[in-house]
């Protein structure tokens, strides 16, 4: 990942960092971290279903396990294909790396990642200011109330150990675009989904049979930087695949809530209206998640939906009643029932494409949908 750049990364970045590290716990809205070590493609070819367990003289294969086994035994594939990818592909860089630099490879002589790549350390100079543009962002308590000279050791320890995974995932990527390395592995296949993907914003060729469902949260550090390859992949594939997206906020009682009940007004009031509120939403600061003292916060919240509304210029009076109505709401319920279900949401952003989940990175989006599209 590339969330703890320290000037040069944008805010949802900055932010980003924290959720494997400090913050474990304190951010409820930062979604799910995923890593980006290659962009194949999932492999979403049929599955031969494979004997996993026998009861009473049944067998059960692992296309036919009933309720929601199925998907628990994708979720574990996944985990094991991630771990064997990551692996794989580290393993495959060291040896290019070893291979470049004339170090010896043998059945017991590997040379170490940190040898044929090496990091500067992060300095002292460098995590302060992150401390100090972090804490400017989202408060004193951030860090757990505690001065960058308490946490000051911890910070450069993690902050040189994440700028050496991004140089690990950077070295990755250029041999595989140059084919150098390969990762020979294909990922797993979801089992059917039903969705029920009625009233959400839809753009794209409406009617491909290819569809493409983005599950996303604005207050989501991950989800505002995958908006951006979105919105790419939108470009270039606008006029073969139906895009649907669907916001699911992971607080529904705070900020995340609001807006998300502004995105369901924002549609009602037509495409073009729910995507200009959709690009001003995610550029909404960290900070508002907190409201003023002494202000409600609901209230506080609605105020800062229906101040995206004004800037999208959408329809104002209609948005502001839309915003506190039943029916608002009992969308909000609907999107947190349906993926609270036994459908493989584990968090935002989560992507469905023709009915399945996929466990891609927004990297492999553009190679999965070509391999969908084929």
């Amino acid at each position: 990942m590339e969330e703890n750049k320290l000037t040069k990364t944008s805010t949802a970045k900055v932010l980003g960092f924290f959720v494997g590290g400090l913050l474990l716990g304190s951010l409820a809205t930062a979604g799910v971290m995923i890593s980006k070590n290659n962009k194949k493609a999932a492999d979403l070819s049929a599955v031969v279903g494979k004997p996993i367990l026998s009861v009473d003289g049944k067998t059960w294969d692992t296309t036919s396990l009933p309720g929601e086994a199925g998907m628990d035994y994708f979720t574990l594939q996944s985990n094991i294909y991630n771990a064997e990818k990551n692996f794989a592909g580290q393993v495959a860089a060291r040896i290019a790396l070893a291979n470049d630099s004339g170090k010896k490879i043998s059945p017991t002589e590997l040379p170490k990642i940190d040898e044929l790549l090496p990091v500067a350390p992060v300095s002292e100079q460098d995590a302060k200011q992150y401390y100090e543009k972090v804490v400017a962002q989202m408060g004193n308590g951030v860090f757990g109330g505690q001065s960058f000279d308490k946490v000051k050791s911890q910070l450069q320890m993690q902050m040189t150990q994440q700028t050496m995974n991004e140089a690990i995932m950077r070295k990755i990527q250029e041999l595989e675009s140059t084919g150098r390395i390969k990762v020979l592995l294909s990922a797993p296949l979801s089992p059917p989904v039903k969705l029920d993907l009625a009233g959400y914003p839809v753009r794209g060729n409406q009617n491909s049979n290819t569809v493409l469902v983005e599950v996303s949260d604005y207050l989501c550090a991950h989800c505002r930087e995958t908006e951006k390859v979105i919105e790419k992949i939108y470009d270039d594939f606008s006029s073969k695949v139906k895009f649907v997206n669907v916001t699911y906020p992971l607080n529904p009682q705070g900020l995340s809530g609001a807006l998300a009940r502004g995105a369901f007004c924002a549609t009602k009031q037509g495409g073009k209206q729910f995507r200009d509120y959709h690009s001003l939403a995610f550029q909404i600061s960290f900070s508002k998640a907190t409201p003023p003292a002494g202000v409600e916060p609901t209230k506080a919240f609605d105020n800062e939906s229906i101040e995206i509304a004004k800037q999208a210029k959408l329809d104002v009076p209609s948005f502001s009643s839309c915003l506190t109505s039943n029916e608002a709401n009992e969308h909000l319920i609907k999107v947190q029932n349906q993926f609270n279900s036994s459908i493989g949401f584990k968090g935002t952003p989560t992507f469905y494409l023709n009915g399945r989940l996929i466990d891609v990175n927004p990297q492999q989006l553009e190679a999965t949908l070509k391999t969908a599209l084929n």
